[in-house]
């Protein structure tokens, strides 16, 4: 029985005259897009392309196949984009599977997008693993920092995070001192997200053009239990200013000096199939109706 991802997975590699320029079209391993080939070749019963040196020949079969399926095909897709966009042809609601760092989802999505008539279905993870996920179509969209240059992956900006050291609300320190001396902040017990000093590293090469040298003192993967672990007076971090806005009210915490602070933009990623879907375009505008955040 042919599987439609081997109809799919032809008609990249049709386009692109190569296997490995496919792979990187469809967000695919090599091997896997080979096998979707072997495996339509084999149903067939006739090869499909010749295999020249860097460059795959289609056979007339190959031109047949082409021809007559590419129609189809698109027509299919655009049915079921039509079909989601409607909401009349469904008693459900369309489905979006959503990746996302858990602190961001909480406090900066969730409200823009809680009032949506779409469901979501939605994991969270670090910007590698949710991008695995989305080259795997694990995922729809996914919410990140990190910006690649896979080809197949679009990139829409929806907004500027702002990162601001953050003390227990009791903290001792003189302002002058600190806004001036590296050392003394490099002396106090950090705690970070991870060993390489996240955030941390992005807040001291912008203010003082240079990597921290220093250790953090907890090491805690989680920015909420950070949070948590400040207000407890266990030391001090860098946090985006999102999250500690109830804890700014009640006073468990305070920031250092709010004029100083890193910036770090959030992108939804999704694949460049996915560009004109009226569903994830729904999902963008409301992504990015972010009110700003307390600092």
């Amino acid at each position: 029985m042919i599987d439609f991802e081997w109809y799919r997975s032809f008609i990249s590699i049709y386009k692109n005259r190569s296997v490995s320029a496919a792979a990187k079209a469809r967000i695919m391993t090599q091997p896997a897009m080979s096998q979707h080939l072997a495996a339509l070749e084999a149903e067939i019963g006739e090869p499909l392309f010749i295999r020249a040196p860097r460059k795959m020949i289609p056979t007339d079969k190959g031109k047949d196949l082409y021809t007559k399926i590419v129609p189809l095909i698109e027509n299919l897709e655009n049915t079921t984009l039509q079909m989601i966009h409607d909401s009349s042809a469904s008693t459900l609601d369309p489905l979006v599977r959503l990746g996302s760092p858990a602190e961001y989802f909480t406090k900066r999505a969730l409200p823009n997008i809680s009032s949506l008539n779409i469901r979501f279905l939605t994991q969270f993870g670090i910007a590698n693993t949710l991008l695995e996920k989305l080259e795997k179509d694990e995922v729809d969209l996914i919410l990140t920092t990190q910006k690649t240059n896979f080809s197949g992956i679009e990139y829409t900006k929806i907004e500027d995070e702002k990162f601001v050291v953050v003390t227990p609300f009791d903290y001792k320190f003189q302002v002058e001192e600190t806004m001036e001396n590296e050392k003394w902040l490099a002396s106090q017990k950090w705690l970070s997200y991870g060993l390489e000093l996240p955030i941390i590293r992005r807040y001291w090469q912008q203010h003082f053009r240079k990597r921290p040298d220093f250790q953090a003192y907890h090491i805690i993967p989680d920015l909420k239990s950070i949070l948590e672990g400040i207000e407890m007076g266990m030391g001090i971090s860098v946090l985006p200013t999102y999250l500690i806005e109830e804890s700014l009210n009640l006073q468990r915490v305070k920031v250092l000096f709010p004029e100083r602070y890193a910036e770090n933009t959030i992108y939804a990623a999704y694949k460049a199939e996915q560009k004109n879907s009226p569903i994830i375009e729904q999902v963008l505008n409301a992504l990015k109706n972010t009110k700003e955040p307390i600092s």
